[in-house]
């Protein structure tokens, strides 16, 4: 207890009482967590496996883990997300409420998919039943006559194929825990953190799981996920429900103070009702470096100017200690440009996860359909994958044959088909079945029948040049390789892909990421770029009061990842983010504007010399003929095609 401030011991000794923790930004909350869980197991003798941790990611749930193995030396079996935690109840007690134990979890990608097809059928906007859906589940919202329809059809067709999309996870749980009341009972503490990213369904699973030893740890002000129903006024509901004690962490220990006073003021002008439940951010930390902010002309000068700015930084800190946050994922180009060109180490984080990607999906098909074969949606990408003449209608006949079974379906079918379709629907179930005969050596079994199939054939022909796909399915295998070499089985490869968060190796790259996407991370130096009126405050939030906020809440977030610097810049193309206003300009290093001249052109020169009819090169668009030169603006044929290109990024043909 000596490494805790009095208001994280006081946290961590509360007992018998609901108790709602404020924990601001950097304030240590992950450390008194794991001591909470210390003082529950030595000092009130409760089990490891009576204590529920809901985390708002797995990343969480594993930090929180590792620290209680640290310092209490036990596993802590019962921590981890919302949805990792309703998938292990629902797997043992899921048929209370009509599930399978079996199931199998639905991908995004295929959902969509699902939800085309129905959509089309029924002749509703797939994006416009798609947020219905959401609504419905996550928010407990009301039925639509219109849609309702709809709604129970893809619910009936995820039980026919026996899937479970990741909101139907809170659905089901609610359900289960409303009429099996004694699940309640397996546990004898709750803690949930994150509480104010929970939404309707999971604030009611709360409220049915918890008792008197409950506590909810969040920051109102941390809240970016209204668009996802997160709900931050639960913080306030959760007083009204419970009155419960309230402990606020007010220390920072991650930020310096001129960050801290920036943050600080970011938050005096919100006017959200929740306002009063704001902690005071205590700086601890050394420093005198305000924030910088900057303006430029335009969006490649300020590239240019954030690649120069971190290679400089890059003799202080380590890539990975070093961030560039953006609202909009489309404003990266020019900054990953920039950083190309100054040979800046990056990685851009956020883009399609590994396991979403389509090649990698397709591979994974034909072992879901064994797992599971009510996989329809799986089924038909196999299918489609392995097969060339097989379409829809043969998909129907199957499934209809099969009750549901797709390889019983497949079996049956192939006396009713036409020759052709039927000789190459048993040529590709007979590699099938020989895939399953040898599952227990799931990954060379899986790449004996991806060479059976011609599944590399297949991605030429469907992507053509693009050799990424390829490496990615080959990655696939050594993923799949090595799980089996620690002793997974595959249905333990299937749950872990279900919940894994990108965790590649980013220690030699900067990160480019959302904003969004940083939450729960720190960066020694923090460049926020384009603070500008339309990316943040995004243009979508411009008529809503209630989305203002949320996009102020945002902007805090991301001052707040930084520990050390914090550098802030705009362009001339568009009006400066009112948000900057809200700041004090004594709080701010605003040198730059002094100068009259915040050009950083100059710092692209070509290192050859040129002439009009040379032969070039450049890296994406190859080689070309120069047919005009101005100054450093130089226009290069490319095959018909012309294109105006700064020297900087040609080379002559030799």
């Amino acid at each position: 207890m000596e490494r805790l401030n009095p208001s994280q011991e006081r946290v961590v000794r509360h007992f018998g009482r609901p108790l709602l923790v404020v924990a601001g930004a950097g304030s240590g909350k992950t450390k008194t967590l794991a001591h909470k869980v210390e003082f529950l197991l030595r000092e009130k003798g409760i089990s490891p496996e009576r204590i529920l941790a809901i985390t708002f990611t797995n990343k969480a749930g594993k930090e929180i883990r590792e620290r209680v193995k640290k310092v209490v030396g036990v596993e802590l079996p019962w921590a981890g997300t919302f949805h990792s935690v309703a998938l292990r109840v629902l797997r043992e007690k899921g048929s209370a409420v009509g599930l399978s134990p079996g199931f199998s979890l639905l991908s995004e990608g295929d959902k969509a998919r699902l939800i085309k097809r129905l959509c089309q059928s029924a002749g509703v906007n797939p994006e416009k039943f798609k947020a219905y859906i959401s609504k419905r589940v996550e928010d407990l919202g009301e039925e639509n006559p219109n849609l309702e329809p709809l709604f129970e059809e893809y619910l009936k067709t995820l039980k026919e194929m026996n899937l479970l999309d990741f909101s139907g996870l809170m659905l089901y749980l609610y359900r289960l825990l409303t009429v099996n009341p004694l699940i309640r009972d397996n546990f004898d503490f709750l803690l949930v953190d994150e509480f104010q990213d929970t939404n309707t369904v999971q604030y009611k699973i709360i409220k049915l799981l918890s008792k008197e030893n409950l506590c909810v740890v969040g920051d109102p002000n941390q809240c970016i996920y209204e668009w996802r129903f997160a709900r931050p006024d639960n913080i306030l509901r959760f007083k009204e429900d419970f009155s419960p004690d309230v402990i606020k962490l007010e220390y920072n220990y991650r930020s310096k103070p001129y960050i801290l006073y920036t943050a600080n003021a970011v938050l005096e002008a919100s006017q959200a009702e929740w306002k009063e439940l704001v902690p005071v951010l205590i700086p601890t930390r050394g420093g005198e470096e305000k924030p910088v902010v900057r303006r430029f002309e335009k969006k490649v000068e300020e590239a240019l100017w954030i690649a120069n700015k971190v290679k400089e930084l890059l003799g202080r800190y380590k890539p990975s200690q070093v961030a560039v946050l953006v609202r909009v994922g489309h404003i990266t180009e020019p900054i990953e440009r920039a950083f190309h060109h100054l040979r800046v180490p990056y990685k851009v984080i956020g883009a399609v996860r590994f396991f979403e990607r389509a090649e990698v999906r397709d591979a994974l098909s034909f072992l879901k359909v064994l797992i599971n074969p009510r996989d329809r949606l799986s089924f038909s990408r196999a299918l489609e994958v392995a097969t060339r003449g097989l379409g829809e209608k043969t998909l129907e006949l199957l499934f209809e044959l099969g009750k549901g079974d797709c390889l019983e379906g497949s079996r049956l079918a192939l006396k009713s088909l036409p020759q052709s379709k039927s000789v190459e629907l048993y040529s590709f179930l007979k590699k099938l079945l020989r895939l399953k005969r040898d599952l227990e050596n799931y990954p060379s079994a899986l790449e004996e029948f991806l060479n059976a199939v011609d599944f590399w054939g297949y991605l030429v022909e469907q992507y053509k040049e693009d050799k990424e796909r390829e490496e990615n399915a080959r990655e696939l295998l050594r993923y799949l390789r090595q799980k089996h070499s620690e002793g997974y089985s595959l249905e333990e490869v299937f749950q872990e892909i279900d919940f894994l968060l990108e965790e590649e190796s980013e220690e030699g790259a900067v990160r480019i990421m959302t904003i969004h996407a940083s939450k729960g991370l720190e960066f020694e130096v923090v460049f926020l770029p384009r603070l500008e009126e339309g990316i943040l405050p995004h243009e979508k939030a411009q008529e809503s009061r209630e989305e203002l906020e949320e996009e102020l809440r945002l902007f805090y977030v991301a001052i707040t990842r930084a520990r050390d610097l914090l550098l802030m810049s705009y362009t001339k193309e568009s009006k400066p983010s009112r948000f900057l206003s809200y700041i004090p300009k004594g709080f701010l290093d605003l040198s730059a504007f002094a100068r009259k001249r915040t050009s950083y052109m100059p710092e692209l020169r070509s290192l050859h010399t040129l002439k009009v009819g040379d032969r070039v090169c450049h890296e994406v668009f190859g080689e070309g003929v120069l047919v005009s030169l101005e100054g450093s603006k130089a226009v290069v044929d490319f095959s018909g095609k012309h294109k105006s290109i700064h020297t900087a990024f040609l080379k002559p043909v030799v």
